[in-house]
């Protein structure tokens, strides 16, 4: 079972790390879209779901990490160098990162390690993690 974010303490912990972080940009691989933060210091990483919702609701979709095919969608413009304003837990299973420009909703599965937060040390050039939360592994992960 993985952690979700219904506990007020992890809800806690991850507002007070994640306010004022800035997008800095958003890369993809197969199991993974990693939202990178800060010009690159920090991370969450996604690997089951996310939704984002535009600020003037023009833009609203899912993406699916583990989903087949080759027609995902993904456009995260309208949040790009911007910070998170906002950080809220609608339910257990749903994180959102509130910006000027739009919501970002990090969903959580019951079966798989879904998202989790680094913060690297900007002067350190091995990377060395100053913060981190991180989902616990679940019974699908890869």
């Amino acid at each position: 079972m993985t952690l979700g974010y219904g506990d007020p303490a992890r809800l806690e912990k991850l507002k007070t790390e994640l306010m004022t972080w800035e997008l800095y940009q958003v890369t993809i691989d197969k199991y993974h879209v990693m939202l990178w933060f800060e010009g690159g210091n920090c991370l969450l990483n996604v690997s089951y779901r996310f939704e984002f919702v535009g600020k003037a609701e023009d833009q609203d979709y899912v993406y699916d990490v583990q989903a087949s095919g080759n027609r995902k969608l993904l456009t995260v413009e309208p949040i790009l160098r911007q910070r998170i304003k906002s950080v809220s837990a609608p339910d257990d299973r749903r994180l959102v990162l509130e910006f000027d420009g739009g919501s970002l909703i990090i969903h959580d599965s019951p079966k798989m390690r879904s998202a989790w937060f680094y913060r690297y040390d900007p002067r350190d050039p091995k990377g060395a993690l100053l913060w981190s939360e991180d989902d616990e592994e679940g019974e699908d992960d890869l």
